[in-house]
């Protein structure tokens, strides 16, 4: 049924894009010969790689290659409201990642496992997520700086915020020297919001919550979110760094071409690597330097099939270790969050996601660049909250996500798949209403999990275990969260606007607990817990004297010359928001290192 609806709405959607001035995003792909040189190869085109890339081949005399896996973006890509493109049917444009089933979340889940969507298109998931431009807490560069990585300050890194930004948005004089103009990603508020979203500030505010601008210097607060957009279409690193990049000779992009070694000399220093390209295994090979940005997960999935990484577990799998680095894989973080708390609200006062993706919609899209499809489908507001963190009162440890829809609006198509049956059966009776939800999320999460490698076929996908909540203080502070979520959506705002009531039945499998109690919070979150696919930490940046690190400040692979990750991975602690931003930020830092470290700076 999921599969006929999208279907469906696709081949309607093709039609209207036909007669917009969206055109198909067409980046110049070219055939590499056998065994090229080049100076520097970066494997992956997403939000790091394409940053790399572009910046790098900003000096004319380096030849720069891109190896994307993936293929060309679909036009659908570019309409901010059909964010859930990783959806549609056709796997050519995702990886998909499955969990083991989970020890301490996700218990209401079919097999209590998570599905992770990756992107494999140019872009990478940036090309396919919900366009969230969230730099974190000023406190999470300061932790990274003080870990033992020098340059890695707020002080330093903000100038790489601002160096990326071309910031649109309405402006408060004190926030100015936060904000970025002119740089090659575009960034604004939300600039559409179906009425539950428009009650959101004066909700926030009846919690005593001001609206601050959380991309500044202090979080907490309420907020719209503010996106990667730019006239009303996503703006993907691909779009702002590698495109422009490619109108220069020195920098080529190969796509469909998955990189599955790295080649090492008999000094383990990288030359070049081996990828898959029609069926055939190639080689490419780098004077200077091979990069790899192909993601959290990927990255060190990568790593430890060319024999880097952890020995015992790559000699198990019959792969020669080469260097054993024991924190490749490991370290890995995400945000865990929890859906499920939500309110019913006036018939017709919001929008069904029939109406916010159908032909009205897209006519409105299509002749004005405005309605439903000029935002992302899911959120639209945010709240940052410190509730279980007193001896760092100005920095958030919870994000409440507004979910301006209610989980069985979509008729379970979506938004319940891959939850057991019980859950959709206690939604059913919403099935089709409007309404919203509160979706909690741990800003700085202790629980730690782990990527390895399924095998020694490196066309398998890793083994992607986050753990979520495993850490006990994790789920103490969730369920304070879920219990301040409703706290928020109980706000007298929302039932004067709105008529918000919230459920007022328990979830089938935690009925045995007194209704709201923290013992029946404790059994809903750990039941309705998942995570946001924020994948960090797992080639960690961190000093000599750290037996777990994989990567210098400088972001050099220990143990091996001539190569780098330039990633999410290299994040030593995750910031404390939606990752895509400061990946951008790791991305532009590294390319000035690289720049520093041959003297064009």
């Amino acid at each position: 049924m999921v599969t006929s609806f999208l279907t469906n709405i696709l081949a309607k959607l093709t039609a209207i894009i036909a007669g917009t001035s969206i055109q198909p995003v067409r980046y110049p792909s070219s055939v590499m010969p056998a065994d090229i040189i080049v100076d520097f190869i970066v494997v992956g085109s997403g939000s790091a790689g394409s940053v790399v890339a572009g910046r790098l081949s900003e000096v004319p005399e380096w030849d720069v290659l891109v190896l994307e896996a993936g293929g060309q973006p679909p036009a659908f890509a570019k309409i901010p409201g059909l964010n859930f493109g990783a959806e549609f049917p056709n796997s050519s444009y995702t990886y998909e990642y499955k969990t083991p089933p989970q020890k301490y979340s996700s218990k209401f889940r079919i097999n209590q496992a998570v599905e992770y969507t990756r992107g494999k298109v140019i872009g990478g998931t940036g090309t396919i997520n919900q366009m969230m431009h969230h730099r974190g807490n000023p406190q999470d560069y300061g932790n990274w700086a003080a870990q033992g990585n020098p340059g890695w300050d707020y002080e330093t890194v903000l100038k790489y915020f601002k160096k990326s930004e071309d910031y649109q948005g309405p402006l408060k004089s004190r926030d100015a020297p936060f904000r970025g103009f002119g740089g090659p990603l575009g960034v604004e508020k939300i600039p559409w919001m179906p009425p539950a979203g428009r009650v959101a500030i004066a909700a926030g505010e009846e919690m005593g919550l001001r609206e601050v601008d959380y991309n500044t210097d202090t979080n907490i607060g309420s907020s719209v979110f503010q996106l990667a957009i730019k006239n009303r279409e996503r703006m993907s690193s691909a779009d702002a760094f590698l495109l422009p990049g490619l109108r220069r000779r020195n920098l080529k992009l190969q796509t469909n071409s998955q990189v599955i070694e790295i080649i090492l000399n008999a000094d383990n220093k990288a030359i070049g690597v081996k990828y898959v390209h029609n069926h055939k295994v190639k080689r490419a090979f780098a004077q200077r330097e091979v990069i790899i940005s192909a993601g959290a997960a990927d990255s060190p999935k990568l790593l430890m099939l060319s024999g880097i990484g952890p020995k015992e577990h790559l000699e198990k799998l019959g792969i020669k270790s080469r260097v054993n680095l024991p924190g490749v894989g490991q370290n890995y973080q995400d945000h865990v969050m929890v859906y499920g708390i939500s309110w019913t609200i006036h018939p017709n006062v919001s929008s069904s996601i029939f109406s916010r993706i159908g032909i009205k919609a897209m006519l409105n899209y299509k002749e004005r660049r405005s309605g439903p499809l000029a935002s992302p489908l899911g959120v639209c507001a945010l709240y940052h909250l410190n509730i279980g963190s007193p001896q760092e009162p100005h920095v958030p440890d919870t994000q409440i996500n507004m979910g301006c829809a209610l989980e069985g609006q979509d008729y379970g198509l979506m938004a319940l798949s891959g939850y057991q049956q019980s859950v959709r059966d206690y939604y059913r009776p919403v099935f089709g209403r409007d309404g919203f939800s509160m979706i909690p999320m741990l800003a700085r999460p202790k629980s730690v999990g782990s990527i390895t490698l399924r095998s020694r076929n490196p066309l398998d996908p890793p083994i992607v275990d986050p753990n979520c909540l495993s850490h006990p203080d994790d789920l103490s502070l969730m369920i304070k969260a879920a219990k301040a979520s409703r706290k928020l959506g109980n706000a007298k705002a929302f039932r004067r606007a709105l008529g918000a009531e919230p459920f007022r039945d328990p979830i089938p499998d935690c009925a045995h607990f007194e209704f709201e109690s923290d013992d029946y919070w404790r059994c809903f979150v750990v039941g309705m817990s998942t995570v946001t696919a924020h994948m960090t930490g797992t080639c960690k940046m961190a000093p000599d004297s750290d037996p777990m690190a994989v990567v210098t400040p400088r972001l050099n692979v220990r143990g091996v010359k001539n190569l780098r990750v330039i990633d999410a991975s290299i994040m030593p602690s995750i910031t404390s928001g939606n990752t895509n931003a400061p990946t951008v930020m790791i991305a532009e830092r590294a390319a000035d290192l690289i720049k520093e470290d041959y003297g064009k700076i």
